[in-house]
């Protein structure tokens, strides 16, 4: 199984979200599920998974993109895009994430050193906790270049926060 960011143009916007793809054979072709993970509205990419045994709980990590506000410039070349959070859904499936099923993991009030950018998220369990890592920019810029990587600790194991659902 794979899962890739997939675009489109609405209205002049690009709007982005995750897609499946799957495959018996890694020689062979891969079939591209039909419908996204999430709807294009989630504006996602760059995800990482994990599996939280004792709840049997799938979370996916991923980049928020959001748009600069109308007072900011972006660099020339640039859209006015950028990654401004790492948002966690979670379910019990890989196919059943839904928009009701998230919450924000890291963003610049957390991530305070880096004013405006947090993004790039992967995730590795070590021992009893899963660093979350990030990549950032200490500047006041969305651009690609530059950043630097920054890390947040989730104690294990990982709990649906309290009083949402798990499916």
């Amino acid at each position: 199984m794979l899962f890739s960011a997939a675009t489109t143009a609405v209205d002049g916007r690009v709007w982005r979200t995750l897609g499946t793809a799957r495959t018996d054979d890694l020689s062979d072709a891969w079939t591209v599920d039909p419908h996204p993970l999430l709807p294009l509205t989630e504006q996602i990419e760059n995800s990482s998974l994990y599996f939280e045994e004792s709840t049997g709980t799938w979370f996916l990590f991923t980049n928020h993109i959001a748009e600069l506000a109308p007072e900011m410039s972006a660099p020339h070349g640039y859209s006015r895009e950028y990654t401004d959070a790492i948002w966690v859904y979670w379910a019990p499936d890989l196919s059943s994430f839904t928009p009701a099923n998230k919450a924000i993991v890291v963003d610049t009030t957390v991530a305070e050193w880096s004013p405006l950018v947090v993004g790039l998220p992967s995730v590795l369990r070590i021992g009893e906790r899963l660093a979350v890592y990030y990549d950032g920019s200490s500047k006041v810029s969305i651009s690609h270049g530059r950043r630097d990587v920054g890390v947040a600790w989730l104690d294990l194991p990982l709990r649906v926060p309290e009083g949402a659902t798990q499916d």
